[in-house]
């Protein structure tokens, strides 16, 4: 097997996701606690699921994760850098969704109960109508639907998740 891939590129790239990780950990536990949020311990993630060939493909291998409490997890896996945040049903209005698709291009929004059956993925939909998307909600039994967001670098993630908690205090979805 490691003959047919570059073992020391594959090493050297998952030292780096681990690491930009643990320092994003570090500074956002720095700047989120005087505002109200808890971040917590960087921890091995097992059963993501990344989508790749136009499906959602299981990872068996752990990735670097955290949340920040209340509602966000954050981490790094091969294909991205990214956070997740969960939004119970009623907080969530057509506004919210056309502004976080606008600020994050490159969303998934997906129930927290049935995750591989997401209501919608840039990959796949393009720019449909936030309305299109409340509409696939309301007919889905979620309660909870999860806003993902995936990103270059740490650093545009770091920023992503500034504009985010800006966004969710503006449309109250935090549950502070």
């Amino acid at each position: 097997m490691a003959d047919k891939l570059n073992v020391k590129t594959v090493h050297e790239f998952l030292n780096k996701i681990w690491e930009d990780v643990f320092t994003l950990n570090s500074d956002l536990r720095e700047e989120l606690s005087p505002i109200g949020f808890k971040v917590e311990d960087v921890e091995e993630v097992f059963g993501a699921y990344l989508f790749i060939d136009n499906e959602w493909k299981l990872m068996k291998y752990p990735h670097p994760a955290f949340e920040i409490k209340p509602q966000i997890e954050v981490g790094a896996t091969p294909e991205s850098y990214y956070f997740v945040v969960a939004v119970p049903r009623e907080r969530i209005t057509e506004n919210f969704i056309g502004l976080f698709l606008e600020v994050f291009p490159r969303s998934f929004i997906y129930g927290s109960e049935d995750f591989l059956n997401d209501v919608y993925n840039w990959r796949r939909d393009g720019r449909i109508s936030p309305r299109k998307i409340l509409e696939r909600m309301s007919q889905s039994p979620e309660r909870v639907f999860q806003f993902e967001a995936n990103f270059e670098s740490a650093k545009a993630l770091k920023q992503g998740i500034k504009r985010l908690i800006d966004i969710g205090r503006t449309f109250e979805i935090f549950e502070l």
